[in-house]
């Protein structure tokens, strides 16, 4: 019989930082170096498979995103999730068409904010208050439009309450996304969920009457990638912040 470390296989990258703005770069630079290039529905990108990752805090303001992030994407990925109902590609490339039901419309169809800050007050240990964005309604709409129809990154959402080694709580955040467009979209994706775990956090402590502080972000994605025309833009995104991290 083999030694058990013989048997344990690599199962995809770890990128861990102390910030989502430490995160999101992290992730960029691991798909920089590490993605294999490949033609996904006739664009080509560079990608890689089933990388989990975390960020220490979900604290939303972010130094390296403010320098580093796009502030226009950002505010689009805001827009979809707590201003328009509808969905919009803000991709330079567009791979889908408008008029899908945004996050924000999701949510609140689903009343899913009330239901995970009324789960986790009732049961603050609960492993029930889960977020899940795609519907049958997408399924049958890919089904029917395969190549110009929408399906969420963002699969699904769990928030839980922990406690700090000083009996504090915290609220976490894990999230699992199908595909990620890494470099445009990854800085907006994680202030946005950022922003909603603040809402739900806040909504929880008035529930509560206790304070709950800003927690850890932990997630997967199966499929990390940058496309080939944003690639070079992010080459030179990751030397400006690897040479800001030689300079300190």
């Amino acid at each position: 019989m083999k030694p058990m470390i013989e048997r344990v296989q690599n199962v995809g990258y770890v990128v861990h930082g102390k910030t989502i703005g430490e995160t999101w770069l992290g992730l960029v630079e691991t798909v920089l170096k590490n993605g294999v290039f490949e033609l996904d529905e006739n664009r080509g990108r560079f990608a890689v498979p089933n990388v989990r990752f975390s960020s220490e805090s979900t604290v939303v303001k972010d130094p390296l995103i403010d320098e580093f992030g796009d502030q226009s994407k950002i505010d689009a990925m805001k827009r979809v999730v707590f201003e328009s109902d509808q969905m919009v590609d803000f991709d330079i490339t567009p791979s889908f068409r408008s008029g899908a039901k945004s996050y924000k419309k999701r949510l609140e169809e689903g009343n899913m904010i009330d239901f995970v800050v009324k789960r986790l007050a009732k049961i603050p240990e609960s492993k029930k208050a889960v977020m899940v964005f795609p519907t049958y309604e997408d399924y049958q709409a890919v089904t029917d439009s395969p190549w110009n129809d929408y399906l969420p990154c963002i699969v699904a959402l769990q928030f839980r309450v922990a406690k700090d080694r000083r009996n504090n709580l915290k609220l976490n955040l894990t999230l699992f996304m199908r595909s990620w467009d890494g470099f445009q979209k990854g800085a907006g994706d994680l202030t946005v969920l950022c922003m909603l775990a603040d809402v739900v956090r806040k909504e929880l402590e008035e529930k509560l009457k206790k304070p709950i502080a800003p927690g850890r972000l932990d997630g997967m994605v199966t499929d990390i990638h940058i496309y080939e025309n944003t690639y070079e833009d992010a080459q030179g995104v990751i030397l400006q912040y690897l040479d800001k991290i030689d300079k300190e």
